[in-house]
């Protein structure tokens, strides 16, 4: 059980070194991206930096739920998971 306790410990430890580094990356990213400006690709020492716009459809579920709730019953599956939580 002493084995347990400490890889809960170093579970969590990990987490909290992701979530910071996860920080620090987004924050690097909010900086080059301003750098960038309104261009979409820069190269800096040979390494492609690309921020393009990318267009997609995507089906508006909520919309549909509201315009058609008969028929969006219909469709729904049931989905079961198990989720691990550390806290």
């Amino acid at each position: 059980m002493h084995e347990l306790a400490k890889q809960v410990a170093d579970y969590k430890s990990l987490k909290n070194t992701i979530k910071d580094l996860e920080q620090k990356l987004t924050e690097i990213t909010d900086e080059i991206k301003a750098y960038m400006g309104d261009n979409e690709e820069i190269v800096v020492d040979g390494t492609f930096v690309r921020w393009k716009t990318v267009k997609q459809n995507r089906f508006d579920t909520t919309e549909f739920s509201k315009q058609h709730p008969v028929l969006y019953e219909q469709f729904l599956k049931q989905n079961e998971f198990k989720r691990f939580t550390v806290t």
